[in-house]
């Protein structure tokens, strides 16, 4: 069983997730604009290395 690189995926894939709903919102003024693209870039950039460490270890034979 893969639970190591399972559950670090899901992480991944929550983070991409909730990366995308920050894209998505409206932001009321110019800061708040900024600041969700920050915090948005931060989520997806968390994804996109959570996702590459879990399929690292998956590859490894790690947690089996």
């Amino acid at each position: 069983m893969l639970r190591a690189p399972l559950i670090m995926a899901s992480v991944a894939a929550t983070a991409g997730i909730a990366g995308l709903v920050v894209f998505t919102r409206p932001g009321r003024s110019e800061g708040a604009v900024y600041g969700r693209r920050i915090a948005g870039t931060m989520l997806i950039a968390l994804a996109l290395l959570l996702g590459r460490f879990a399929w690292a270890l998956s590859s490894w034979g790690a947690g089996s």
